[in-house]
């Protein structure tokens, strides 16, 4: 695998990777304790529907393709 092209932090087997790791495990458990685990994953799901939407690369043609398939235009 090469890590050459990532941040420090995401480089596996860094001091600085395990402090990232550390920190998202301390945030993963405090939301779990505070607001319970299907509001944890109700929160894990936007994030990860936030991320692709946001890394998509070609967005107008993507949302439009969802929303007709969600809603599929009236001559088909």
């Amino acid at each position: 695998m090469n890590n050459d092209n990532k941040p420090s932090f995401l480089r596996v087997g860094t001091p600085a990777c395990g402090a990232f790791m550390a920190l998202l495990g301390a945030v993963l458990a405090l939301l779990l304790v505070y607001i319970g685990f299907w509001r944890t994953l109700l929160v894990a799901v936007f994030a990860a529907l936030g991320y692709f939407a946001g890394a998509s690369p070609n967005k107008t043609e993507s949302i439009k393709r969802l929303i007709n398939r969600v809603f599929p235009p009236k001559d088909e």
